[in-house]
């Protein structure tokens, strides 16, 4: 009687040593991805239940580049890898105005004195706990643990980079092509006329200005109040919990948004991001609320930072507004005056 035969289910013996060698590799890379967080300071346990500020974020490059380009909130760029990593890999040069701080030392840094700060970072301002703090780095892990080790110093906003430091290619820094609307369509859309006007439904102006703007200097009938500085996390709030944090209904992906502010600075930004989280219908309100000058109940105003004296109101004539501008400018967009 002859021997049984044997058959290798798995397949030849040379296949099954090159999943072995497989097998073996995923594991060295694992661990040394493991060993080299464990350097940076990451916690070896899952990043997602690291507790994160209230406004924590992710911003896209264009989003960072055009904070950079044009502050339209405090903010500062803090690159945490490790030096060798920076050196071998620069950021861009419109992103080298930041800071350098490994992942292990963000909360001791952020904790320190004012004094403390200027000696690490002569160059760079002490942010302050309302600035926005964006950290960059070729691990998502590690700027998730930064942003959770600012939080624990106190620092609720704070951002990551989408795709990390090798998304920052030129193409990816540009700015998306933004529409516009003026002073004379928004007041037709939001019937503020100057007589009995009709408002537009499916349209959700957003007012980005501080909490002490708004209130000092008055608001714009029928625009909802989110700052600036939490537009991007409130964006990817469920409605119920917009609801409740802004006293207005959340704008749906099929209404059109418009981005307002004092100029057009920080509603241009707001545009950026609200598109790069699927927006389709953005608008920017050119003249903001500067330029309105439609009833004496909004103020015109100088520029000032939080904690400067505020600047006393700017005298304006009120000026009347274009319904027949207002309807051929909005035809244009595509939306339809009643």
């Amino acid at each position: 009687m002859g021997l049984p035969s044997i058959t290798n289910v798995g397949g030849s013996l040379t296949s099954a040593a090159a999943l072995t060698l497989l097998a073996w590799a995923v594991r060295f890379f694992r661990a040394a991805a493991q060993q080299r967080k464990q350097r940076q300071g990451v916690p070896e346990d899952n990043t997602s239940s690291l507790r994160l500020g209230r406004y924590f974020c992710s911003l896209t490059p264009a989003a960072v580049n055009l904070l950079v380009e044009t502050e339209p909130i405090p903010h500062v760029i803090v690159d945490v890898r490790r030096p060798e990593e920076i050196a071998y890999n620069p950021l861009p040069e419109a992103l080298k105005g930041g800071v350098s701080i490994p992942v292990k030392d963000v909360q001791q840094a952020l904790a320190k004195k004012a004094a403390g700060w200027h000696n690490m970072f002569p160059e760079t301002p002490v942010p302050g706990k309302d600035w926005l703090l964006v950290f960059v780095s070729d691990d998502m892990d590690a700027m998730r643990a930064a942003a959770a080790a600012a939080m624990a110093a106190g620092y609720e906003r704070t951002a990551v980079l989408e795709g990390g430091v090798e998304a920052l290619t030129q193409s990816a820094l540009q700015q998306r092509e933004l529409m516009h609307i003026s002073r004379d369509a928004l007041a037709g859309v939001l019937g503020v006329t100057g007589e009995r006007g009709t408002r537009i439904e499916g349209i959700r102006c957003i007012d980005l200005r501080r909490h002490d703007e708004r209130a000092l200097y008055g608001s714009i009938p029928g625009t909802a109040h989110v700052p600036a500085d939490q537009l991007p996390a409130a964006l990817k709030m469920a409605p119920r919990e917009w609801e409740s944090a802004y006293r207005s209904p959340k704008p749906s992906m099929d209404d059109w948004l418009v981005t307002q502010s004092r100029a057009d600075k920080r509603a241009t930004w707001a545009a950026q991001v609200a598109q790069d989280q699927g927006w389709p219908r953005v608008l920017v309100h050119r003249e903001g609320v500067y330029g309105w000058r439609v009833h004496p109940t909004v103020l015109s105003y100088a520029s000032y930072q939080r904690g400067d004296p505020p600047p006393e109101p700017e005298p304006f004539q009120p000026e009347s507004v274009d319904p027949a501008r207002a309807k051929a400018e909005l035809a244009q967009l595509g939306i339809r005056m009643q």
